[in-house]
């Protein structure tokens, strides 16, 4: 098969199928990264979430009365805002940092639906009513409630949307080659570490006849979504293939 790496240029050897190439505080890039144009507007809207957090805090702490439910309320905002903007910090030092690196690994071992545009979607949806209880229902501020709420809302909307047309597109994918009845092995040879992005794109073309099913940005995420590990490295495995085509849901990009 003129796919294969033996015959395309793929790699060969020097590292184990499935086995991850980058790690916490060794350079390796976390598959979230590959968020690149869409890294600022969630970063907005986790700084949004934060935001909402600390600012009924500050109220409801200069208006102490006891209500366990309001402050654990507020702990979970503070909560799911912090962890919104580790996960979708867009500066790269920061991104970087040993410990970001550790909380991104865990969000991704722990909240896979996360680094997934349709759960990412999904998730702000969620955020969007918590700060929307936050701002609005309690009567604080029922403007910035409406804003921040609106652009969680949008976001999430919008994000579900991009989410759900990738998944068609790479199950129409896996479809057409489980149907003309190819197996893993027609693209990967047992001693290649796995397809390229360009590879991959090109087996797309070949199994679906449409050569710009994908741009390269979805290109870029479908493989993050095919990779069993946290960390991009460029590449679908065979074990990550034999995953994808075996039978079962879609796989949720």
């Amino acid at each position: 098969m003129a796919l294969r790496g033996d015959f395309q240029g793929g790699s060969h050897g020097g590292a184990n199928p499935g086995v991850s190439l980058g790690g916490p505080g060794d350079g390796g890039n976390i598959a979230i990264e590959k968020y690149l144009r869409w890294n600022w507007a969630f970063f907005i809207g986790a700084c949004l979430v934060f935001a909402s957090a600390v600012g009924t805090g500050i109220h409801w702490l200069g208006h102490f009365t006891f209500a366990p439910a309001t402050f654990f309320f507020e702990m979970f905002l503070f909560g799911f805002g912090a962890m919104m903007i580790v996960l979708d910090t867009p500066i790269p030092h920061m991104q970087n940092h040993k410990h970001v690196q550790q909380v991104r690994y865990q969000i991704y071992k722990f909240a896979l639906f996360m680094t997934r545009f349709m759960g990412r979607g999904a998730w702000y949806l969620f955020l969007a009513t918590l700060v929307f209880g936050a701002l609005w229902d309690t009567g604080i501020n029922g403007f910035l409630g409406a804003v921040c709420t609106l652009y969680l809302t949008v976001l999430g909307v919008v994000a579900m949307a991009k989410g759900f047309i990738m998944t068609n597109k790479l199950n129409r994918v896996r479809d057409c080659i489980t149907t003309a009845g190819y197996a893993a092995e027609r693209y990967i040879s047992r001693g290649q570490t796995g397809l390229s992005t360009d590879q991959f794109k090109l087996m797309v073309e070949s199994a679906t006849n449409e050569p710009d099913l994908f741009t390269p940005d979805e290109l870029n995420y479908v493989v993050n979504a095919l990779s069993f590990t946290p960390y991009n490295d460029g590449q679908v495995t065979l074990d990550e293939m034999r995953y994808w085509l075996s039978p079962g849901p879609a796989l949720m990009v």
